[in-house]
């Protein structure tokens, strides 16, 4: 049996200080959740009692591995941008599961939105306005044609399987990673039916909202985007605004960033 996780003392280590985004920028950052021991050990001193009961519930040891890191990374880069401790970071979870800082509700407060797949995190981090992110692990033995037929819209479906075959798979992601982002920064999820409204996914098309048959409006509200990663994943944002400034960074600028402060 896994001993269970326990609260430990957190490091006494400020967290590294971050630039806020401006008006208009998205911080993405995208991070390694394979951690050596006694990393995992200092990040798991940031969660909460109730955190860590969350990853006790995971039976497979490498899964609850990645979730502790995953909310410690978390808790420590908004950390940064608040110039707080990381373990006193108040997360609260709305309606639908979507999380938010819990004392910054003003209009232009600080808002993230997460994705894991694989063995990487991506959050995106903006100022007033919602985000939505999503990150998806390529995998050839994919079978996406009875996902694409539960939750694409007519259009996307149509679009999609007019491609050649070799195509699809590239197109599926697309859709995909284009629709969550959507419903993750909307705060509804899946809660929401998925195939009540079309994103583009056509190698042509740029990144688009294109209709919403329940809510117009929203096609003017938010914006898409496609995140460049390394081969073999796939990610979108979706923000409140037009033509929203992607700025990415990588793990290794972060650590690097912590030893510098460290030393």
């Amino acid at each position: 049996m896994i001993p269970p996780l326990v609260v430990v003392p957190a490091r006494a280590a400020a967290p590294v200080a971050l630039s806020l985004p401006a008006r208009g920028q998205v911080h993405l950052r995208l991070v390694s959740l394979s951690c050596p021991a006694h990393e995992l050990e200092r990040l798991q001193g940031f969660l909460t009692e109730y955190e860590l009961q969350g990853c006790n519930r995971l039976i497979d040891p490498e899964r609850r591995d990645r979730a502790v890191a995953g909310r410690g990374l978390l808790r420590e880069t908004l950390a940064g941008y608040l110039a707080e401790k990381p373990e006193e970071v108040l997360l609260s979870e709305g309606e639908f599961g979507k999380l938010h800082l819990s004392e910054h509700l003003e209009s232009d407060s600080l808002s993230f939105n997460l994705s894991h797949a694989g063995n990487h995190l991506l959050l995106a981090v903006c100022l007033g306005c919602e985000v939505g992110v999503d990150l998806e692990l390529v995998r050839e033995d994919l079978d996406f044609r009875p996902m694409a037929e539960r939750y694409f819209s007519a259009r996307e479906r149509r679009e999609l399987f007019s491609l050649p075959q070799e195509g699809q798979r590239a197109a599926f992601y697309r859709c995909w990673t284009r629709k969550e982002a959507y419903l993750k920064g909307t705060g509804t999820g899946f809660s929401q039916a998925a195939n009540a409204f079309d994103v583009s996914l056509l190698p042509q098309h740029p990144p688009e909202l294109l209709e919403h048959r329940g809510s117009p409006a929203e096609v003017e509200r938010w914006s898409i985007r496609d995140v460049e990663l390394p081969e073999g994943y796939c990610a979108a944002v979706a923000v409140e605004g037009e033509n929203p400034e992607l700025k990415t960074f990588f793990a290794t600028e972060t650590r690097r960033a912590r030893r510098e402060s460290e030393a």
